[in-house]
């Protein structure tokens, strides 16, 4: 689904400064070291910058792309901020939720980040936090107050 001009376009000022701080504190940015297609906070860049640019929400095949082999320490208060500024902009798809949706696409790779693995989206936000729960009830917590106070509302 690409979006066209009559639909909403949305704003991922939040997110992009919670990646671009993720980035900030790595001991690899601006080395050669660096590579974005092989870091899952530098994957997520690469997606929210196509869809700035294009304004194409869902890349087709792009789940296949994660790289979950990226074994880096992040920090779990940036993630869990990153993962709530996902929450913020997700549309609430339910059962038309799609993989390579770019939020998806975000959310799945911090996902990776912090756990290792990437939880099950049902399409809904709050259905999503129960799941976080299951694994951890002060990051769902941590991420439910995270996404009432941001303001990732489309523009």
């Amino acid at each position: 689904m690409s979006l066209t001009s009559s639909d909403t376009i949305l704003d991922f000022t939040h997110l992009s400064q919670s990646l671009n701080e993720i980035c900030s504190i790595c001991d690899l940015e601006g080395t050669a070291d660096c590579v974005k297609s092989k870091c899952l906070n530098g994957f997520s860049r690469i997606v929210v910058d196509f869809y700035k640019a294009k304004g194409i929400l869902n890349i087709s095949g792009a789940e296949t792309l994660i790289p979950s082999r990226d074994y880096k320490t992040y920090d779990k208060d940036l993630l869990t901020t990153a993962i709530a500024d996902t929450c913020k902009l997700c549309r609430q798809c339910r059962d038309n939720h799609a993989d390579n949706c770019v939020i998806s696409l975000v959310r799945n790779s911090m996902e990776y980040a912090f756990w290792g693995e990437s939880i099950p989206y049902p399409g809904n936000i709050f259905e999503y936090l129960d799941l976080v729960r299951d694994k951890d009830t002060e990051v769902a917590h941590y991420i439910m107050e995270n996404y009432r106070k941001k303001d990732n509302s489309p523009k």
